[in-house]
């Protein structure tokens, strides 16, 4: 195998990284749960879900207490991070804490019913773009590149080590060889 062949299988790496990263959690909330006695239950569900259970409890999905954040826990999420939406239950309430107040959202069954697609549609548009003064820093910027150089830099010093060792096994082989006629 050569350079250019090696290069391109680790190429084809970085790319299925990239792929699994924005694949695997998009279209997905991550919800977490605080019980009693302070420890914490997470989950995801599908962006389609209208609820939640934890501890055996239905806990209600409201699109307008979502709030994106970066996903960068795991080894490709670290070098790809992804926007995953969030919300945040207490043990007190079925519903989800408003992010602007952090207490949990006071609804009552009658306005519960009386929100129709329309509302959820929209609030969940409005929350795929991604707030415009969260910026990344300067390490987060270009981590998937430095990511990328790094296993090619890796890759090679693996490749010409392991060619190196090829060399030497053939060696001792033709050795072997030459001393058993």
């Amino acid at each position: 195998m050569d350079f250019q062949t090696f290069l391109l299988i680790m190429a084809v790496v970085v790319v299925g990284m990239a792929w699994y990263a924005n694949s695997s959690k998009r279209n997905k909330i991550y919800c977490s749960f605080t019980r009693v006695n302070k420890t914490s239950i997470h989950k995801f569900v599908r962006m389609t879900s209208r609820y939640v259970v934890f501890d055996g409890k239905r806990h209600d999905i409201i699109p307008k207490c979502i709030v994106f954040d970066w996903w960068d826990r795991g080894l490709v999420h670290m070098l790809f991070p992804q926007w995953v939406a969030t919300l945040d239950f207490t043990f007190a309430s079925r519903f989800p804490k408003d992010p602007e107040t952090n207490k949990p959202v006071i609804i009552s069954p009658e306005v519960r019913n009386a929100m129709n697609k329309e509302e959820w549609v929209k609030s969940y548009a409005k929350g795929f773009t991604p707030p415009s003064q969260k910026k990344q820093t300067m390490i987060q910027q270009y981590l998937p590149w430095i990511a990328i150089i790094m296993v090619a830099f890796m890759g090679a010093y693996f490749y010409t080590n392991m060619q190196s060792l090829g060399l030497s096994m053939a060696d001792i082989a033709n050795r072997l060889n030459s001393m058993a006629r």
